[in-house]
């Protein structure tokens, strides 16, 4: 088949073209506003220096310190990516997680550092009620198994891990990318029914 030909087939056929494409339009538009809203959660946690070790040299104190902080942000992070561990917090908050996998598990929260003492957490909800259950128990979790895992003796530096406020924000659903993509797709799909259409008539 000609260009030319091509051309002149798909400039008969436009109506066909844009039933698909107004069709799409209108599926994509009710996807997007039947979408119940997502909220994004932002908090950090902080991971405190609450004893300070015993020693006439403060330097040395201030160097292991940072170094301990910067283990326990990398320990932390790997707590937050463990299955069981999300698992165990969103029961204790009593968010309904039936219908988890292991893999919505270990992706519901995105923790990141962005410093050697501080962890930086985003989560997404589509329920707000359980934001506050959720980030209180994130932090006594996270305390609790430090308590567990770095046990210091009397003169040895103490650490503490404290959640900082929480910021909100609707989560953008990328309605124009979908349409677009929609646009296109419904447009290729067109072409393509036209084309058999003609063939099938040759």
């Amino acid at each position: 088949m000609e260009i030319k030909y091509l051309f002149a087939t798909l400039k008969k056929k436009w109506k066909i073209i844009g039933y698909f494409i107004v069709t799409a339009f209108v599926l994509s538009c009710f996807i997007v506003l039947s979408q119940p809203k997502k909220y994004e959660v932002n908090f950090s946690l902080l991971i405190s220096q609450t004893e300070t070790q015993e020693t006439e040299e403060f330097k040395y104190d201030t160097y292991y310190a940072l170094e301990a902080k910067d283990k326990i942000g990398d320990w932390l992070v790997a707590f937050l990516k463990s299955p069981e561990n999300v698992s165990t917090i969103l029961n204790d908050a009593g968010f309904d997680n039936s219908n988890f996998r292991v893999y919505d598990f270990r992706n519901f929260f995105r923790p990141y550092k962005t410093s050697a003492q501080s962890i930086g957490i985003v989560f997404y909800l589509k329920d707000l009620s359980f934001t506050k259950s959720i980030v209180n128990n994130t932090l006594l979790a996270a305390n609790q198994e430090l308590d567990k895992t770095y046990v210091p003796s009397n003169r040895d530096v103490q650490f503490e891990i404290k959640a900082t406020n929480l910021l909100l924000s609707t989560k953008d659903n990328n309605a124009f990318l979908l349409i677009f993509i929609s646009t296109l797709f419904s447009l290729g799909l067109s072409v393509i029914f036209i084309l058999f259409k003609e063939y099938l008539t040759e």
